[in-house]
């Protein structure tokens, strides 16, 4: 069975409702519980950055705040791409008949976001684990690795909305 097979029989309204609650819980409770500087934009936020926002960055948050975002990088934010992939992946299987290839890409396309997102918080612990060293290439590598996952994630979040629109349409244009 392969793992488009696997997912489409995973996939179900109610394993989408218990991802969509738990996304909502990460996002609205627990991240904001983490704590933060609000002053400060979270490089995983960000679309791009260099070396110079990393470092202000890490220095504006002191050692207690760098702490703390290590500690979110390697459990919350560990948690959180599983749960946002796994939701997309859910959703889009619900919305895409078939399975061709095409189908098969689009629905496992989260999951490249999840891998883009677990590296791109290796790299920012790595980072911030190295601090005050500097370490220009791992920066480099890193910023790709954001700039990536937030490019698919347009792409995915534009085409679970765009086909989510297209079945409302097609429920219901004949009433």
């Amino acid at each position: 069975m392969s793992l488009c097979e696997k997912l489409r029989k995973f996939s179900t309204l109610p394993v989408l409702a218990s991802l969509i609650i738990a996304y909502l819980l990460i996002l609205m409770v627990l991240f904001p519980a983490l704590g933060g500087n609000a002053k400060l934009v979270p490089l995983d936020l960000r679309f791009w950055y260099d070396a110079d926002i990393v470092y202000a960055t890490f220095e504006a948050l002191g050692a207690e705040g760098r702490s703390k975002y290590i500690l979110g990088a390697t459990t919350l934010d560990v948690i959180y791409p599983l749960v946002y992939s796994a939701m997309f992946s859910v959703w889009l299987t619900l919305l895409l008949p078939g399975e061709n290839r095409l189908s098969c890409a689009l629905r496992l396309l989260p999951f490249a976001i999840l891998a883009a997102d677990l590296l791109e918080n290796s790299g920012i612990v790595i980072m911030l684990l190295r601090y005050p060293d500097k370490t220009d290439s791992l920066v480099f590598i890193t910023a790709l690795l954001t700039a990536g996952k937030w490019s698919l994630a347009v792409i995915v979040i534009a085409t679970t909305f765009t086909l989510s629109l297209r079945a409302v349409y097609m429920k219901y244009r004949h009433c």
